[in-house]
């Protein structure tokens, strides 16, 4: 790659970068819009419409975010737009004390993280979110929508905070460029969301870094979104019970 080249490819990475930014911060300033102004009525419940009119206008800004990559990054694109090699081979972390053992791989690391956060995900989401609430248990009856809207949520944010930094990154930055900045945008954002404050910071920050390194280990989005998708159900358990 000529030097000219080289220069292109990275105002492209940093103009796709900002876009992926700018995409991110709208996520809850749509979500607000959408609570104080849901002007259409899909499902009687407001708190239910709310959500799914929020999951239904922001899944076209991760599509047109996947466009733009594409159309942009193809090589890059090609080589993570899938699920991956879930068994992939997974690298040494000596920051966080991954020492992965010769027949560990991802299956091994995906299933222990997806476990050890998602027990951190549910004493966070009970003291703040349900401690202190009332929990109204006849909102089982709406489990179907929390599984539906933790798998089209999940896929919005891993789209936009997650494949599209590593594509827009990919052969631009080493992989702990990449990760570091994945953790901080999906971090950051954060602090205005659930859950919330520096320890939603540092909780979403640590999943943004670990997804990130995922994919880009496993060439795929599989562990990223399912472990973002059990995140997103805790997450949408503990709101329904107290929201609804």
């Amino acid at each position: 790659m000529n030097v000219k080249a080289r220069k292109n490819g990275t105002l492209v990475s940093i103009i796709l970068v900002g876009i992926i930014v700018l995409c991110t911060y709208s996520l809850p300033a749509i979500n607000n819009l959408v609570k104080k102004q849901s002007v259409i009525t899909v499902i009687s419940n407001e708190y239910i419409n709310s959500i799914l009119i929020y999951q239904v206008v922001t899944m076209p800004l991760a599509a047109l975010l996947i466009f733009l990559l594409f159309l942009s990054r193809r090589t890059s694109f090609r080589k993570y737009f899938s699920l991956g090699k879930i068994n992939a081979r997974a690298e040494t972390e000596k920051i966080i004390g991954l020492y992965p053992k010769e027949h560990e791989n991802w299956i091994h690391i995906g299933l222990n993280f997806t476990v050890l956060i998602s027990l951190v995900s549910g004493i966070v989401i009970f003291f703040q979110v349900i401690r202190n609430n009332s929990v109204n248990h006849d909102n089982l009856a709406y489990i179907p929508f929390i599984f539906l809207f933790a798998l089209m949520n999940s896929f919005t944010e891993e789209m936009i905070t997650r494949f599209g930094v590593v594509v827009a990154l990919d052969e631009i930055l080493p992989k702990k460029g990449i990760c570091a900045i994945s953790a901080f945008i999906f971090g950051s954002v954060h602090y205005f969301s659930t859950p919330g404050g520096i320890l939603g910071v540092l909780l979403a920050g640590f999943l943004g870094w670990l997804l990130s390194k995922s994919i880009i280990e496993t060439k795929g989005i599989f562990w990223s979104w399912v472990i973002h998708c059990v995140q997103d159900i805790i997450i949408y358990t503990g709101l329904f019970f107290v929201m609804l």
